[in-house]
């Protein structure tokens, strides 16, 4: 009994010395990542790659009350950013190995994209721990099939959330701000003149 009360004071210390990192998601709200109204896709067939390394990669930013909130950046934004590519051109693929510049041109990708997610948080919050404020950066390293640069597309989003709308959803901020950075970058991505060359 002595040791299990030693173990309670023990995590409670740690809590209190170092915060929680509690679990959200950056998950998008696919239906808000739309090509913009009178914008059309660009006829291109696309690839793009995102290591199996950075999928798995989980992130730790602040969040309120001294806490922190952790979440996989890149996994969770996937499929935001595989919709956005698909509003953006006519085909998209997923690509295995972005080095195969043959498989590359013998598949019919005109253009590799390669995306790079940077992410932040923090909280107006004392007492709560949901992040109120989010962004997340995304910067695109497009080449052609033959591995030659294109066009590099850097957008950033911002997504906010009070105590009265998180209590249901803590995840909202991040939510709002990869649907943010998506929209962004759709618009950037379609009004490229470089991208449709």
């Amino acid at each position: 009994m002595n040791r299990l009360v030693g173990y309670v004071f023990s995590a409670l210390a740690c809590v209190v010395l170092f915060g929680c990192a509690h679990p959200i998601t950056m998950n998008p709200d696919l239906a808000a990542v739309t090509v913009p109204a009178g914008a059309k896709p660009i006829a291109k067939k696309v690839g793009y790659h995102i290591p199996d390394a950075l999928r798995s990669v989980e992130v730790t930013t602040p969040g309120g009350g001294g806490d922190k909130v952790r979440y996989f950046p890149y996994r969770d934004i996937e499929p935001g950013f595989y919709k956005a590519l698909s509003e953006s051109f006519t085909s998209v693929t997923k690509v295995r190995n972005p080095k195969d510049f043959a498989a590359l041109q013998a598949g019919g990708v005109s253009l590799l994209i390669t995306p790079e997610v940077t992410t932040n948080s923090s909280s107006d919050g004392a007492f709560t721990w949901p992040p109120t404020q989010f962004s997340v950066k995304l910067v695109c390293t497009i080449v052609d099939a033959a591995g030659q640069p294109v066009e590099t597309i850097r957008v950033s989003g911002e997504g906010g959330a009070t105590f009265s709308e998180f209590k249901s959803n803590f995840s909202l901020a991040a939510v709002r701000a990869s649907n943010d950075a998506l929209a962004k970058l759709v618009k950037a991505l379609v009004e490229s003149p470089a991208l449709r060359k």
